[in-house]
């Protein structure tokens, strides 16, 4: 049942007030919050596009005055505002001005340089509203009264003073803008750009050639405009007539991409060594796309030979006919039995339903399980548990308290709490053989072992206080 104050009953109570209440509301919040009071200043210039554009570039202006630095706990925050900045411009100013919107983004992407240095940056956020404001420029642009002939210069010189690689954008959505004819102008300037480049580059052997390394990207970039991967075919051998594996994947990657399997296949022959697996997924899926069913299927199996991954077990799976996906799980359980990775096999048989062998996997070699993989290892513990599969649970538990103490990784200090409280409840149901270490004997053991780490003490007793506080709740 949802909760009284949850978003969907909060928006029928706030659509039932009345206007006066609202009003009430409103006012008392702007005259508290810049953010609101901006909001409706904003609200109330919705007719005239002219003056609300002052208001936008008023903040805009604030925010480039502004020396205060935004670290990475608050970055997430400032990225909300620029992007709810630019969908305002969007929404209230583009419909009614197409120019004061264009030049609103345009101001905003030359802004790049103010925002990177005045945040950080490392989750992408800020990147992420440059980005943002390169599309509504080009949307903005597409509705302005200008010949198309006047568009390519403009995007250019944007491009060209990108000193961020956050302007990308421009060119990759540049077919909102320009039509074929003119995105295929582009692709030709720029490849008599990187001619150039090549035909004057650096002597110096070390030294990055700039100049064709800008028009490579614009051309990869243009390629995604065009959803032709022909162009960055033709780019990538400009520079590398005999591309390596990272680069036939990439243009293997564009071909799938753009609905061309057939292009994806030149580029997936002969082997990549250490990048095998990657050519064995891509060539399955252009074998899959063009209807290569049974060779599809080939390599799907020598795919999943090679991991036992539950997902490349599937995919094998999901191309084989209902007669032979029988024969299919026989194989994977052979696999497993010779298989030395607990986990990795644990998983396979809990997916194919042979519970039971997939604890004996974990229990034959309780200390080959990583329990720095808390990822695989968290779910699989409460997967476990839900089969009633009480040792497997506690093995995993186990692992992953051990690999946080032994590492003395104080951050997750919290977390192993939990799991030395999932093992004391546990406990009682515990049935692992002789061979294995028994609750008692680990406890002591864990106790011993690491006594002196007093702030993983302090989260156990924590918690132990905190039930405590349950129990007595609930028996008043």
């Amino acid at each position: 049942m949802p909760s009284e104050t949850s978003p969907d009953n909060l928006a029928s109570f706030i659509r039932q007030l009345d206007a006066a209440t609202l009003s009430s509301v409103l006012i008392e919040l702007a005259a508290d919050h810049a953010v609101v009071h901006e909001r409706l200043e904003r609200l109330q210039l919705a007719n005239q596009p002219k003056a609300l554009a002052k208001v936008f570039r008023k903040k805009l202006a604030a925010w480039k005055r502004s020396t205060r630095y935004v670290d990475y706990s608050q970055v997430s925050e400032f990225g909300r505002e620029l992007q709810a900045w630019l969908e305002q411009v969007e929404h209230a100013v583009m419909p009614r001005d197409p120019a004061e919107a264009l030049a609103l983004a345009e101001v905003f992407i030359q802004c790049d340089e103010v925002f990177f240095n005045r945040a950080d940056d490392s989750g992408g956020v800020v990147g992420d509203a440059i980005g943002a404001a390169c599309a509504l420029w080009l949307k903005a642009a597409s509705r302005c009264e200008s010949p198309e002939s006047a568009w390519h210069d403009r995007i250019t010189t944007l491009v060209a003073a990108d000193e961020y690689g956050a302007r990308e954008e421009l060119l990759r959505q540049s077919d909102l803008l320009l039509s074929e004819q003119a995105l295929r102008g582009m692709v030709s300037s720029c490849e008599a750009q990187l001619d150039d480049a090549f035909a004057h580059s650096p002597t110096a052997p070390k030294r990055v050639n700039w100049p064709a390394h800008r028009a490579s990207t614009a051309l990869s970039l243009l390629s995604d405009a065009l959803r032709d991967p022909d162009v960055l075919v033709r780019s990538m051998l400009r520079h590398s007539p005999s591309p390596n594996p990272v680069q036939k994947s990439r243009l293997a990657e564009a071909f799938l991409k753009y609905g061309r399997p057939e292009g994806a296949l030149v580029w997936l022959e002969g082997s990549w060594d250490h990048l095998e697996t990657t050519r064995r997924h891509l060539r399955a899926q252009a074998l899959t796309a063009l209807g290569r069913t049974g060779e599809a299927a080939d390599e799907r199996q020598r795919i999943f030979e090679a991991s036992l991954a539950v997902w490349d077990l599937h995919a094998w799976l999901d191309l084989l006919p209902p007669r032979e996906q029988e024969q299919a799980i026989e194989r994977a359980r052979e696999l497993a039995a010779a298989h030395d990775d607990p986990v990795v096999v644990a998983l396979l048989l809990l997916d194919i339903g042979d519970d039971s062998a997939a604890e004996e996997a974990l229990a034959r070699d309780p200390a080959a399980i990583d329990g720095r993989d808390y990822a695989t290892l968290v779910p699989m513990a409460e997967a476990l548990e839900g089969k009633r599969l009480w040792t497997g649970a506690t093995l995993v538990y186990r692992a992953l308290l051990v690999g946080i103490l032994d590492r003395a990784y104080a951050p997750a200090y919290r977390h192993a709490a939990k799991y030395w409280a999932r093992l004391a409840a546990l406990a009682p149901d515990y049935a692992g053989s002789r061979d294995l270490e028994a609750p008692g004997a680990f406890e002591a053991r864990i106790r011993a072992q690491h006594k002196r780490k007093s702030g993983f003490w302090a989260h156990v007793s924590g918690a132990m206080q905190a039930d405590d506080r349950l129990s007595e709740d609930a028996d008043e």
